[in-house]
Formats: C-alpha cells, sequence, structure tokens
C-alpha cells in the first residue's frame, strides 16, 4: 500500500512538472534564441528525394507533435513554407523557411536523408 501511494505520488508530481512545459521550452532548450533539432528518416521520411512545401509542413508536424510530444495546437504554420535550392548544382541545398505562430523553422536534409529543424523564436516572445 505504501509503494501505491508512493507511486501515485510520484506520477502525480511528473504530470504537474510536464504540465508547466511547453512547446516553446521544448524548441528552445536551455532558454536559448534557437534549437537545432534532427528527424531521422527511420523515425520519418514523407517519400520524397528533395523537400517541398507539403513534406516540411509534415515533418514540422511530426517533430513537434510526435518527437517532442507538443500539443497540436501549440505549434501552427501561419505561412505557407517556402522551398528552394541554394545552389543550383548543388540538390543537397535545397532548404526551407517555415513561419510558425511561436517562431520560424529553418529546414534541410542531410544527403537527402535526415530532416534538420533549425528553430528560431519570434521577437514577439523574447524575454
Amino acid at each position: 500500500m505504501k509503494t501505491t501511494v508512493m507511486l501515485f505520488a510520484l506520477f502525480a508530481s511528473l504530470s504537474a512538472f510536464s504540465a508547466e512545459i511547453t512547446c516553446l521550452d521544448k524548441l528552445l532548450p536551455f532558454n536559448r534564441y534557437s534549437g537545432l533539432h534532427h528527424v531521422d528518416r527511420d523515425e520519418w521520411y514523407d517519400g520524397r528525394e528533395t523537400l517541398e512545401p507539403e513534406g516540411v509542413s509534415k515533418g514540422v508536424a511530426f517533430l513537434t507533435n510526435v518527437k517532442l510530444l507538443c500539443k497540436s495546437e501549440e505549434v501552427v504554420i501561419t505561412v505557407a513554407p517556402v522551398c528552394s535550392v541554394l545552389i543550383p548544382e548543388l540538390p543537397q541545398s535545397n532548404s526551407c523557411f517555415v513561419f510558425t505562430n511561436v517562431g520560424y523553422f529553418f529546414v534541410s536534409r542531410d544527403n537527402n536523408r535526415n530532416m534538420n529543424f533549425i528553430f528560431s523564436r519570434d521577437r514577439r516572445f523574447k524575454d
């Protein structure tokens, strides 16, 4: 009985602690102004060799909702992603800009495999 009460108290305290952590806290570890996140191809892959707006939107949703366990309404894409090849001779220079309600992402792929996200918060959310 004592063990059950202790486990319940531990679970309740963990639930209370996790409720205080927002998605912005998860996107910006250690209270920095930008955060780097990575989604491995084995975790999620859109089936395309290049980054395209639709796939990038789904990638951001996977990162925030599945990998970081944010609530679905915490990060909302407010402007359609814009993707471009930065250096025409290098297809791997394809990257995208995604603006959300809490900040923006620069998204790229390494060797067209894993997605890398650089998140910066919007200045409206500065300290």
